[in-house]
């Protein structure tokens, strides 16, 4: 005798069939990514904050270049003499100076040209976090709404199915076959995946609203992941060799390490106030004036070159306190140098952990979805012939659903994990972007 599929697993398998449709015309996330990038408020200001502290060093170079001012001015004056005689003058005059200053030595602007240097450098190494950050933020973003619809599509899925099943226990008590505990269990069911549905609908909007915040437009339809996923362990395949290369090129680390040499240079730029200045000096002077009492004009200009020195001998204290406190802000940015290492450490481990996790993880739940699919079958089946009840059908049926849901976040979060990973270690770039690009359908 040729098998026919009971009606409620037929309503289940055409509820199957209608998961993991991706639209025709669906954005995928390299375009979710560029939008992101002329979009995103925080990428936004990281590029303006970049573009403020790269300043520094041309200001700092400023400080061992020649200075050169310009003073002018014209002016009317008044004399009132009274003695031996009264007599009032009044004439005009004008002059303007031209000098030139090069410092030769000042201990402070050299500190302080090494710490422009190590701003600018700096700057590089959080512009370099900010991007990866966008990256990451995006890729998240991404692949939460994908995970909300997948919830989405299965708490749909597994309200068809039990409503199927709802009214087979209907039918069936009615007949005879079924219980009054049956039927009471399925329409409790079918509340609930109801109940489900709803908050799976919700999440979804809620997700597609932070989706929304970065790109600045309604979320799109978005392209979902290929069915069939390539589980790669992280190459090489050592999580020692993953943490020294965050040691080397971690941007935090860098951006730390600027932040030490900033506060050292710092000490000496204090102690500097201890030390004389020496400029080198020359100016050209010019005055005009009316004589005065007397017909006449009287011009003078003069020209003067050297050195200026000067020694600092007491200014209450204020340098030596200078001193103290930035000798403490060089302590503790050793301290947090050290705090941003072992974090690095902590980082890189905990990633390269996640994704060799994640790989057995998403293997043992495609086994486990295999395994529910074909339980559910076979409880199906022995409904029919009246070996197993109603219930069991409903909890194979949740098991299933809870375990493709699973399935799918698990990819996610295994997907997520190689960025951070990458991250850990400051590789993570556009490149990595495109790569995860490709695993989606029509990618």
């Amino acid at each position: 005798m040729k098998y026919s599929p009971p009606p409620a697993l037929l309503v289940l398998a055409i509820a199957l069939l209608t998961l993991r449709v991706t639209p025709v015309c669906a954005d995928n996330l390299l375009d979710i990514y560029q939008q992101a990038q002329t979009s995103d408020t925080v990428w936004a200001g990281a590029r303006y904050n970049y573009d403020a502290n790269i300043e520094k060093g041309p200001q700092a170079r400023a400080l061992l270049l020649p200075a050169v001012i310009f003073n002018g001015g014209k002016h009317k004056n008044s004399i009132d003499k009274t003695s031996p005689t009264s007599e009032t003058a009044r004439y005009d005059s004008s002059e303007y100076t031209l000098q030139l200053t090069q410092p030769l030595y000042r201990r402070q602007n050299f500190s302080a040209y090494v710490q422009g240097k190590s701003t600018v450098t700096q700057a590089e190494a959080e512009l370099a976090i900010a991007r990866q950050d966008l990256i990451l933020r995006t890729t998240q973003a991404y692949f939460e709404v994908l995970a909300a619809e997948d919830a989405l599509e299965f708490a749909r899925a597994e309200k068809t199915a039990i409503a199927g099943q709802r009214e087979l226990a209907e039918r069936n008590f009615t007949v005879g076959n079924a219980t009054i505990v049956d039927v009471h269990e399925a329409r409790a069911r079918y509340d609930l995946a109801v109940a489900q549905e709803v908050a799976a609908d919700n999440d979804l909007k809620v997700k597609r609203e932070t989706l929304t915040t970065l790109t600045n437009s309604p979320a799109p339809a978005l392209a979902k992941l290929a069915p069939n996923l390539a589980l790669q362990s992280p190459e090489p395949q050592n999580m020692d060799l993953w943490v020294k290369a965050a040691q080397e090129q971690n941007p935090r680390i860098k951006v730390q390490e600027q932040l030490l040499t900033i506060a050292t240079e710092q000490v000496k730029r204090s102690r500097g106030g201890h030390y004389p200045t020496l400029d080198l000096v020359a100016s050209h002077n010019y005055s005009k004036s009316d004589s005065v009492f007397v017909p006449g004009t009287t011009e003078y200009t003069s020209n003067q070159v050297g050195v200026q020195l000067q020694v600092p001998l007491f200014q209450g204290g204020a340098t030596l306190s200078q001193v103290r406190e930035s000798l403490a802000r060089a302590d503790q940015a050793r301290q947090s140098l050290e705090q941003i290492k072992r974090q690095a450490t902590q980082q890189s481990r905990e990633a390269y952990l996640a994704v060799t996790g994640g790989v057995a993880q998403v293997q043992a739940l495609e086994q486990a979805r295999v395994s529910t699919q074909k339980a559910l079958e076979s409880t199906q089946l022995g409904y029919e012939t009246g070996v197993r009840t109603g219930v069991d059908v409903l909890n194979a049926q949740r098991d299933l659903y809870r375990t493709q849901r699973d399935l799918a976040q698990a990819r996610y979060t295994y997907l997520l994990n190689r960025l951070r990973l990458k991250n850990a270690v400051g590789s993570l770039s556009e490149a990595d972007i495109a790569e995860l690009n490709a695993l989606l359908a029509g990618g």
